[in-house]
């Protein structure tokens, strides 16, 4: 009895074990796994569009599954990760990490723009729409789509305005150019005894007389009479605003000692040589004076760009007028040469290229030979600005200077008195003479 249920348990044993055999092949034997994991974890992972949970995760791959299967790697605000699934063998593990890109944040719409403020000279104050905004150079923010006037001040400059519109994201340039204030100006009628002599204001021709010479800035000038024969007549005068000042040179006769050379030409505007000195430009349809000359022989030159130079020698006799009137021949094959455009700020300013007086800005110097030159640019109540340029042959070079005023003095008053400085000095200087008379 005990036998046969022994052999009865031993037989359920083995029927139990051989149906549990195949399950147990089929689990180990033919499954594989495919690990996911990914930066940042948390994922959610899709393998063959069936949802596997979040990474890290393991998903179980038969062997007889379909091959091909896409697994897809998602997270809220990244961009969505996708590979084709690898097919691990049975009892292998595939790997696979999927890194995630964030997802960039809309940009926020710019609602500024900006104005980049300059100015020349710098240091001068900005204003927009009237309220202070700081001074040059300047960067400020002003609402994108608006309008704006930008006014720009500096002391001893004109004021500056003009309108702009900001643009969402971009800088507008505002670039202003000052303009000095123009001094106060007055004339100065001049004549002279005899008549025709060269007038010199502050060095510079003006003309001959009788004339009046205007836009003169108020302040003291120099007056020079200049005539052939005669001795120079030198005159200090004070310009007063929007007043005619006048003066009346009579000259006298040049010494015995010495005598003077008036020079013409045809054109006028030729460079004249004493000696081998610069004297200054021949004049349209005037006498150029050189006086106060030592008695004795004396060569002159001519030259201007294109014509052959002129030469010649006189001999000047005490109180004499020598006359030297020439005809420049124009040379056949014309030099190369270039021209200089002059500007200035102010305009009006004298123009002098190689130290030779060429006109006043703006002009255009039309005969000035290829290379490198000195300009300066000169005008009463400025700074002298000094520079060079380079001409090339053919072509037109820019020049452009901007003046700096000097320091303002004061305006003169006319007076019919003397200061009461002057009295008093007078007064001190009578009572010292009777006191030195009583001595």
């Amino acid at each position: 009895m005990l036998l046969t249920r022994s052999i009865i348990i031993a037989a359920l044993a083995l029927l139990f074990l051989a149906a549990a055999a195949p399950a147990t092949a089929q689990i180990g034997g033919d499954v594989g796994i495919i690990q996911v994991t990914s930066s940042p974890s948390g994922a959610s992972v899709n393998y063959g569009g069936q949802y596997e949970g979040t990474t890290p995760v393991d998903i179980k791959v038969y062997s007889t599954s379909t091959p091909g299967q896409q697994i897809v790697v998602s997270l809220s605000g990244y961009k969505t990760f996708s590979t084709t699934a690898p097919n691990p063998g049975a009892g292998q593990t595939e790997y696979i990490h999927a890194v995630l890109e964030p997802i960039a944040p809309t940009p926020t719409p710019v609602s500024n723009g900006y104005f980049a403020i300059t100015s020349s000279p710098s240091g001068a104050t900005v204003r927009i729409d009237g309220h202070y905004s700081g001074t040059t150079p300047l960067t400020t923010m002003v609402t994108a789509g608006t309008t704006h006037r930008v006014q720009i001040e500096y002391s001893g400059y004109e004021s500056w305005s003009a309108v702009y519109t900001a643009y969402s994201g971009q800088t507008t340039q505002v670039y202003a150019t000052l303009t000095p204030n123009q001094p106060a100006t007055g004339y100065l009628a001049v004549t002279s005894s005899p008549s025709g002599a060269d007038v010199y204001v502050d060095g510079s021709y003006r003309g001959y007389a009788p004339m009046t010479v205007g836009n003169l800035y108020v302040g003291s000038h120099t007056v020079e009479f200049r005539k052939a024969g005669y001795q120079v007549y030198t005159s200090n005068v004070q310009i007063y605003s929007g007043q005619t000042s006048t003066v009346n040179a009579v000259l006298s006769p040049s010494t015995p000692n010495t005598g003077s050379v008036a020079i013409q030409s045809f054109p006028s505007g030729v460079s004249i040589f004493l000696d081998n000195n610069y004297q200054g430009t021949t004049l349209a349809n005037d006498y150029f004076d050189i006086i106060g000359l030592s008695t004795g022989r004396h060569s002159v030159m001519l030259r201007k760009p294109g014509y052959y130079d002129y030469t010649t020698d006189v001999t000047v006799t005490g109180g004499a007028v020598k006359y030297v009137t020439a005809t420049m021949t124009q040379q056949s094959t014309p030099v190369s040469v270039g021209k200089v455009n002059v500007n200035s700020a102010p305009s009006g300013a004298e123009v002098y290229i190689d130290n030779l007086f060429r006109g006043y800005a703006p002009v255009v110097v039309p005969d000035i030979a290829p290379g490198t030159h000195s300009i300066s640019l000169k005008m009463q109540g400025y700074s002298d600005w000094i520079s060079t340029v380079q001409v090339n042959a053919g072509q037109t070079a820019q020049v452009v200077g901007t003046l700096t005023p000097t320091a303002v003095l004061p305006t003169p008053t006319p007076s019919g008195t003397l200061p009461i400085a002057a009295v008093g000095a007078l007064a001190l200087f009578g009572v010292l003479f009777v006191v030195t008379r009583r001595r």
